[in-house]
């Protein structure tokens, strides 16, 4: 007879699972959200000429004053609804509710997955608006940087040099100073250990200060604001039972996400009048009176209770002449 207190019986832990996602989404620190906008809107934009030009003279007894333009161009906001699903049946919840079995909260979790799939949805969408802008007169998809931030010899590193440039760039066609830099992780994991950065900072230990921070390389560069790219996204298809996972850095450019972007670029500390900004994500409030909308409904004949998120957002590069981007800033 077999000793019955030598049995294991595996119990499902009830306070670990495992969850791979995207820890954090940058989208929002690169373009700024308009929320609670009209799904027919306008959005005004001044002139540049006017403001720059050295009008005013000297004006004779009697004479009118030199009249100057005013004008502005306005530009159409075309939100577009992008709503996900989910469905949750009674064996699933019936299962998770039963004791001892595995920490499922079908509810929840199909929440959260939605709200993810909505959040990774305007990250690639940013970007994309990104790529295909013609920044400061330069091609779409940016200026070719031949591989050379992070170089593995510091005199041949072209960082420093090549975003001395894209500010004065900035600042000679819109008077704007830029205050920050979006880096695609590949980018920022050759800086982190870039000799000719290193250098610089002079490190006399192996410490963390031996390493370039975002802290660290925002002061050398004169721009505060570090942001680094980092959400992945899996371009393979799906597929049963398998996990087809296949990585592509949402920030990278097609055909070379490994290579490492940069975008220097203006981002205001508020929104509103007369401010400008390199882009804008504007958001149409939904039925709820917020910007996302969850529904539930009940189909009986699946035995199944399903769910939808939805958002309305048109996201657009506003100001072309506040942003300067890098391709190929990694070497290969």
């Amino acid at each position: 007879m077999p000793d019955v207190n030598s049995v294991i019986v595996r119990q499902a832990l009830q306070n670990v699972s495992i969850l791979y996602r995207n820890p954090n989404y940058v989208a929002d620190q690169v373009f700024p959200i308009v929320n609670d906008i009209s799904s027919k809107a306008k959005v005004a934009k001044y002139q540049k000429g006017p403001w720059f030009r050295n009008e005013a003279e000297p004006r004779a007894p009697g004479a009118p004053a030199r009249i100057l333009d005013y004008s502005f161009l306005t530009q159409d906001l075309n939100p577009i609804t992008y709503a996900v699903g989910a469905t949750v049946s009674d064996e699933l919840r019936e299962e998770a509710l039963k004791s001892g079995n595995l920490p499922q909260r079908p509810e929840i979790d199909v929440m959260e997955l939605m709200a993810n799939s909505l959040d990774l949805n305007r990250e690639a969408r940013t970007a994309s608006i990104i790529h295909s802008s013609v920044w400061s007169g330069i091609a779409a998809s940016g200026e070719d940087a031949a591989g050379h931030w992070g170089d593995g010899t510091a005199a041949n590193d072209t960082t420093l040099a090549d975003i001395c440039k894209a500010i004065d760039t900035i600042v000679g066609a819109s008077a704007i100073y830029p205050n920050s830099i979006l880096l695609s992780y590949p980018a920022w994991s050759k800086l982190r250990t870039a000799p000719a950065l290193l250098a610089l900072m002079n490190p006399s230990s192996l410490t963390r200060e031996a390493l370039v921070t975002p802290a660290a390389f925002g002061a050398l560069i004169g721009l505060p604001r570090v942001i680094i790219g980092s959400a992945i996204k899996n371009t393979a298809e799906e597929t049963v039972p398998t996990d087809s996972f296949t990585s592509v850095n949402i920030w990278g450019t097609s055909g070379s996400e490994t290579k490492g972007i940069a975008f220097i670029y203006y981002y205001p500390p508020s929104v509103g009048l007369l401010t400008a900004s390199a882009g804008y994500q504007y958001r149409v409030n939904q039925a709820n009176g917020a910007p996302r909308l969850s529904t539930t409904w009940r189909e009986a004949a699946r035995h199944a209770d399903c769910y939808d998120t939805q958002e309305s957002t048109d996201i657009a590069a506003v100001c072309l002449d506040a942003g300067y981007l890098f391709k190929n800033t990694a070497t290969a």
